[in-house]
């Protein structure tokens, strides 16, 4: 009888030994690393970098009328759907803020001698969460220049870093001062918001470039303007005088008309008409409320003020001919300023709304405030600032003394708002 035939094993044989041995081996690893108690420390993790991961992506561009183009954040608002009619219906969202002034104490605290720079990044992080809409608009009242001294007027890039860290992508830049430091400090201004992927209104560098800015919001060809009425007689009839008056575009009813009816030959969906306007602490008086009456009249489809640094409430406006109810917001009150000498100079609010577009008219929907507050402590010898939703739990650290502040400024708000069709967000 011939002998045995030796079995040999096969190449596929062979393979699948080898991986079985490599899985039990990397099971042994991973049952030894949890075993032994250690645990992964997320705390160390840099928002910087959380930061960076989500801004390598291709975000979408918001583009104003000169081609320049900044990054927005995802859209929040619902996709275009088709209404019963048949019509296309399309929605974005929209969050304003009110003043921010790096001025006082929050100016003077923000500087780091060993650095030998200032440093604002964290002040507005806590809003950030907050500030998710496609359109997040702040108004400002500082010029940004880096070759001028700081002071509460001049603030260097600092401040534009930190406004950009907070999610805001437009900035209306019209204010009181504006045109102190001239041409200069309004190109300086421009150029460094600019770099901050931050689009500036309100403020032009005589370069010719036109003052109706467009932009696609959710799909929504939108016009957005701002106009100043704070600036002094005297420096306004310099600037008429040389010719630099467009920069910063007085609010007078019938540029705003003209600006308007323009915006609607270029295709415009929805116009929202900025304004800096009032006397610092004071009410609407009788001129601005002749001016947002002009302001509705000539198409506005919201109108949002700001320059008193108080709220000031909100009224719906008929507008004459159409009979369309236009939102106007008075004033929506100081976000951040080192200004701490009435509970009203450090509570604001945060305007939320939705705007929809059928069959060419804009509807302004889900409208809210949030309540804000400036939170200022002390530690390691330091005063420090943070602005947030006041409608929130206190945050970690805040003492009770801040708290019973921050629950004053809530109150704060909402008195301002009782009478007005803007209500305080709810499910917070």
């Amino acid at each position: 009888m011939a002998g045995k035939k030796k079995g040999k094993i096969s190449f596929g044989t062979v393979a699948v030994l080898a991986v079985t041995l490599l899985v039990l081996g990397g099971c042994f690893l991973v049952w030894n690393r949890l075993s032994d108690g250690r645990t992964v420390d997320l705390s160390k993790l840099r928002p910087e970098s959380l930061e960076l991961t989500i801004r390598t992506g291709s975000p979408e561009k918001i583009s104003d009328a000169s081609g320049t183009a900044t990054p927005k954040p995802a859209p929040t608002a619902a996709p275009a759907t088709d209404s019963p009619g048949g019509s296309r219906r399309k929605t974005f969202t929209l969050t304003a803020a009110g003043t921010v002034a790096l001025e006082g104490e929050v100016r003077k605290n923000g500087y780091y001698s060993e650095a030998k720079q200032y440093d604002y990044y964290d002040i507005m992080m806590l809003l950030k969460k907050e500030l998710q809409s496609d359109i997040n608009i702040v108004f400002t009242e500082n010029l940004f220049m880096e070759e001028e001294k700081v002071s509460d007027l001049i603030s260097s890039g600092a401040g534009c870093a930190m406004l950009k860290a907070a999610g805001f992508n437009i900035a209306a830049g019209g204010f009181s001062k504006a045109f102190n430091k001239g041409e200069e400090g309004i190109s300086s201004t421009r150029k460094m918001m600019k770099e901050n992927g931050i689009t500036p209104i309100g403020i032009f560098d005589g370069s010719g470039e036109s003052r109706v800015l467009t932009m696609d919001a959710g799909g929504v060809r939108t016009a957005v303007f701002q106009y100043t009425d704070t600036v002094a007689a005297a420096t306004r009839k310099n600037m008429i005088k040389n010719g630099t008056s467009d920069m910063v575009p007085a609010a007078d009813p019938e540029t705003i008309a003209a600006d308007i009816a323009r915006a609607r030959e270029e295709g415009a969906e929805a116009v929202l008409v900025f304004l800096n306007w009032g006397k610092t602490g004071k009410a609407p008086d009788k001129n601005m409320r002749t001016l947002a009456q002009q302001i509705a009249d000539a198409g506005a489809d919201l109108i949002i003020g700001n320059g008193s640094r108080i709220v000031s409430g909100a009224e719906k406006l008929t507008a004459g001919g159409s009979g369309k109810e236009v939102l106007c917001v008075w004033s929506l009150g100081t976000t951040l300023s080192g200004d701490r000498t009435n509970i009203k100079r450090i509570a604001g609010m945060l305007l939320q709304a939705t705007v929809s577009v059928e069959s060419g008219h804009a509807e302004i929907t889900e409208v809210c405030y949030i309540p804000v507050y400036t939170w200022k402590y002390k530690q390691d010898s330091r005063f420090y600032y943070r602005c947030l939703a006041a409608d929130r739990p206190a945050p970690d650290g805040m003492d009770q003394e801040q708290q019973k502040m921050m629950n004053r400024a809530a109150e704060t708000i909402r008195n301002a708002m009782k009478d007005s069709p803007v209500e305080e967000r709810k499910g917070e």
